[in-house]
């Protein structure tokens, strides 16, 4: 199996495929015209080695690029296909399937082109349909179906990289299939740390939230206990919910005093909000089965603490290990009671003297390399499938 560091180049039928990519292309195949963020750092790495990106998807929801950290260059676009950068002249290099639907699709394009293809398992629905939807028939029968998928397909994929879940499981499941599998976590971009602020602003604090705005995500939790709060409290506070979602729960949200909604907000919008505001971070995820397995793929808990914040999060997954002992923030049971996140609030409201306490550890923390997107893609970089073209 390939490790993370010193790992050897990968090669298809003898080509090298780490050579200059700046004529390249990369074609990406999803199941939705919705690019998420761990997506979006995948192109923005490729297209600053100057490979362009095509994404192929299947018509579901509206176009969405706009998880990146910077504006992405869409140089043509219709109702199945974004390209991303220069396509003209270009040669296909590999392909990156990032949906097990349209895995085997990926997989028989590989074959037929002969390039490699990449595989990213960036939530754990594929692996036993947790977050699905509907009936129990259509979950067992959906969860079959990925298994076979995957049991047919992977053993034709040249390499695997996939989120870390607790105790490294998804990892481990893939490997049944395909032994070369690399964890990638989803840690911020350099760009976090370095929006952080030098010292922390004055003024009222600030308890945010960025992400999907849903009831299983503590956002309903937050603004409730935010109303519990005693009113000369809460004249020193502010809830701030960043982020798309359930709309009856925002239109809900908008009603409650004192809380503020802000929609399709890019991540420069929100560093930006942060670099201006003394804030606490809430990062809180109901104790389901499906994020009884979180690791390192919340990706706000990262981001959060890459500037400087402290956090409040639920006792779910390897949260509550990772919380304590990094000492960065206060802890609620996954259940996500109203009270018990009211009194974290009260908490950090009245002790000035831990809000910094914590501040500095998440600073000193995500100031390490290892903590960061750029180090976790030298992985993928040093296998030579997705930024390199094979030799003529």
């Amino acid at each position: 199996m390939l490790s993370g560091q010193g790992r050897a180049r990968i090669t298809d039928s003898g080509n090298d495929h780490r050579m200059d990519s700046s004529n390249d292309y990369v074609l990406c195949l999803n199941a939705t015209r919705v690019v998420n963020k761990r997506m979006a750092m995948f192109f923005e790495c490729l297209c600053a080695k100057g490979t362009s990106v095509r994404v192929l998807a299947l018509p579901r929801h509206r176009w969405s690029l706009d998880r990146a950290e910077q504006p992405f260059s869409v140089t043509a676009q219709t109702k199945v296909r974004s390209d991303i950068g220069p396509m003209e002249g270009r040669r296909l290099s590999a392909i990156l399937c990032v949906h097990w639907a349209v895995l085997p699709f990926a997989v028989l394009l590989g074959v037929i082109l002969r390039v490699p293809v990449v595989y990213d398992e960036h939530d754990h629905y594929e692996l036993n349909t947790l977050e699905g939807g509907g009936s129990k028939w259509k979950l067992k029968l959906t969860s079959v179906m990925v298994r076979w998928i995957h049991r047919l397909c992977l053993p034709w994929v040249k390499l695997v990289t996939c989120i870390h879940l607790k105790d490294g499981l998804l990892k481990t499941h893939l490997q049944r299939w395909q032994s070369e599998v690399i964890e990638i976590h989803n840690y911020p971009a350099r760009v976090w740390r370095e929006s952080a602020h030098s010292s922390v602003p004055e003024g009222r604090l600030c308890f945010v939230y960025i992400g999907g705005v849903f009831a299983e995500k503590g956002v309903g939790a937050a603004a409730k206990a935010f109303q519990l709060l005693p009113l000369e409290l809460r004249s020193r506070a502010e809830l701030h919910i960043f982020g798309d979602g359930d709309n009856g729960l925002i239109a809900w949200l908008r009603e409650q005093p004192g809380i503020a909604v802000h929609n399709a907000v890019a991540p420069i919008v929100f560093r930006q909000f942060v670099a201006t505001h003394r804030c606490v971070g809430l990062s809180m995820l109901a104790a389901t089965p499906r994020y009884s397995l979180v690791g390192t793929n919340c990706t706000k808990l990262y981001e959060y603490l890459a500037l400087g914040m402290p956090v409040i999060a639920t006792r779910v997954g390897e949260f509550e290990q990772f919380v304590v002992s990094n000492d960065l923030g206060l802890l609620i049971d996954g259940d996500m009671d109203a009270g018990q996140l009211c009194e974290a609030m009260t908490t950090l409201l009245q002790d000035e003297s831990l809000f910094a306490r914590f501040s500095a550890s998440a600073s000193l923390l995500m100031q390490k390399d290892e903590m960061t997107w750029e180090h976790e893609w030298q992985k993928i970089e040093s296998a030579g499938l997705l930024n390199c073209r094979r030799a003529a």
